[in-house]
């Protein structure tokens, strides 16, 4: 339920009517457009349903079409819509005749008499039974007999006909008017999901026990057999007309009318498949008591035929398979629509990553010298991020080197800048303290610590760094070689003072893994096909779906 002030939609809620079989039920007041500020009746779909995979393109097609249906004895769709998972429909709001009453309690002690609005019959039928009369009674099932007839001509069936979905109004000379409201509802709570299993039992777990009298209220008036689970037919309107007319007969005053004809009409009217049963909403308005010609309402007799029949059955399963063939097409778009998705997410990180890597090395991947164990990596990054060493020999206590170290890297001047450092050889028997009593915060300082930078240049054409020099506290170390000897790291000075006996070299650490296939552009290239394919067969379900329109 939802609070007074909440937003359906252009509406603001003023206040919560209740809670029914096919959703729940809002007075709600305008606040946009040019009904601005009028009132209005809203029809929430329960969430339950409207989350159904499908259940948004069937909703649209549903009300786009239920919007076309007005007339006498219909009382039409103002608008719908979609807000999140909000599905809902606004009708115009009946204000009702306001009667007096004096309700009788449990214990039938007559109350207070009070002033309330009849806006449905079975409001009627609850504060003012009196008033039904045999003509009150025919001007409201003309009306009604004539909305469902043009509903049935477009194929359409309301399918939960009961006194609170038959709005009325009276007038001063005993007449009034009838329509039928939330046409289409109980199909639409009906939806299911291709592939969805159906239901073991009838029990509709989003009611709340408002709900399932709701439910209840509305088996008491369709053909006895049916099940909750079936879709409406035009047999269960008529069916419900009948017994209608019994359940508001039993209510009315006994003594001052006659209603013989109108019991025989409700018998006939109420017993579906019986063979003097009603075959069609003309047959059954043509059998009102009094009515008259029914051509003057707008209602043709027609025989029914097998041709007819069939004819209504070829109707029928059209708008089965119009609806089949649209939640397809919605299950379809859905599915092109995340294959796309994932396609341009995974061709986006293709993209992103042939471009880092354009100017970047390949982060967290091994560069090394060959025949040797000397290697670097660099986390990923624009400007900084960590990077991974090995120890020089000049830098391990024990002379050997080769282990592990992190460290960080940074540009600087169009090169890798390598920042490592390693913990010093500690002399115990001059500190007097031991290795483990430096661990802790604060506990060290700059100066416990060898440092060191490597600066590396990156080769794309290659895909090798190139180490360009060694900086640590002391001195600058460039890579060279004097004679025949293996390519090593030569202090700066000391190059220089040589002469030309060490000449500069190159000492290029290759990557080791090859880029090979980039998954990233094969699962993209995967999903733009699953799409292109899934599009395909949109296109050709929708110039299915028109043809099956024509």
């Amino acid at each position: 339920m939802l609070s007074s002030g909440t937003r359906i939609g252009p509406t603001r809620i003023l206040s919560w009517l209740g809670e029914g079989s096919t959703g729940q039920s809002y007075h709600c007041e305008a606040t946009e457009g040019v009904d601005r500020g009028s009132l209005l009746y809203v029809k929430l779909i329960p969430r339950e349903i409207s989350e159904k995979n499908g259940f948004e393109d069937f909703f649209q097609q549903e009300c786009q079409t239920l919007e076309q249906l007005e007339g006498p004895g219909i009382w039409p769709i103002m608008s719908f819509g979609i807000m999140k998972w909000k599905h809902w429909v606004a009708y115009e709001w009946l204000e009702g005749d306001r009667v007096s009453c004096s309700p009788v309690n449990q214990d039938e002690e007559a109350e207070s008499s009070q002033v309330r609005s009849v806006r449905s019959l079975a409001d009627l039928m609850e504060l003012a039974p009196e008033k039904l009369t045999p003509s009150l009674l025919l001007a409201f099932m003309i009306d009604l007999h004539r909305g469902i007839y043009r509903i049935h001509q477009s194929g359409i069936a309301h399918g939960n006909l009961k006194p609170s979905n038959v709005l009325v109004r009276l007038n001063e000379a005993g007449g009034g008017e009838a329509w039928v409201t939330e046409l289409g509802f109980w199909r639409l709570v009906k939806f299911r999901s291709i592939g969805m299993e159906e239901p073991s039992s009838s029990e509709v777990s989003h009611l709340n026990q408002d709900g399932l009298i709701s439910l209840e209220e509305g088996t008491r008036y369709r053909p006895a057999g049916v099940s909750e689970r079936d879709m409406p037919e035009g047999s269960w309107d008529i069916s419900a007309f009948g017994k209608l007319v019994q359940w508001a007969i039993g209510l009315a005053d006994q003594n001052s009318q006659n209603w013989t004809e109108w019991k025989a009409w409700a018998k006939r009217a109420s017993d579906n498949g019986q063979p003097d049963a009603f075959p069609s909403v003309a047959h059954s308005m043509q059998a009102l008591p009094g009515i008259g010609d029914i051509s003057e309402y707008g209602v043709k007799m027609e025989e029914i035929s097998e041709e007819l029949k069939l004819d209504l059955e070829a109707l029928k399963a059209k708008r089965e398979r119009e609806w089949a063939l649209s939640e397809k097409l919605g299950n379809l778009r859905f599915r092109r629509n995340m294959t796309g998705l994932a396609s341009l997410l995974f061709l986006s990180m293709y993209l992103f990553s042939s471009i880092y890597l354009f100017f970047q090395p390949a982060p967290w991947t091994e560069y090394s010298l060959e025949d040797n164990a000397d290697s670097y990596q660099l986390g990923a990054g624009l400007w900084s991020g960590d990077a991974w060493g090995i120890v020089p020999s000049a830098y391990d206590e024990k002379g050997e080197g080769g282990q592990d170290v992190v460290g960080k890297w940074e540009r600087e001047d169009e090169l890798f800048k390598l920042s490592f450092r390693r913990f010093k050889k500690i002399n115990d028997k001059e500190s007097g303290k031991k290795l483990w009593q430096f661990i802790g915060t604060g506990s060290t300082t700059p100066d416990d610590y060898v440092v060191w930078h490597d600066y590396l240049l990156y080769d794309r054409s290659r895909e090798a760094l190139i180490l360009v020099k060694r900086v640590n506290e002391d001195d600058v170390f460039i890579p060279g070689r004097e004679g025949t000897r293996p390519v090593m790291l030569y202090p700066e000075k000391s190059i220089k003072k040589s002469g030309r006996k060490i000449e500069s070299a190159e000492i290029a650490f290759f990557r080791e893994d090859e880029g090979g296939v980039s998954w990233t552009m094969f699962f993209g290239l995967g999903f733009l096909l699953a799409c292109s394919i899934y599009w395909r067969e949109v296109i050709k379900l929708k110039a299915e779906q028109v043809k099956s329109v024509e």
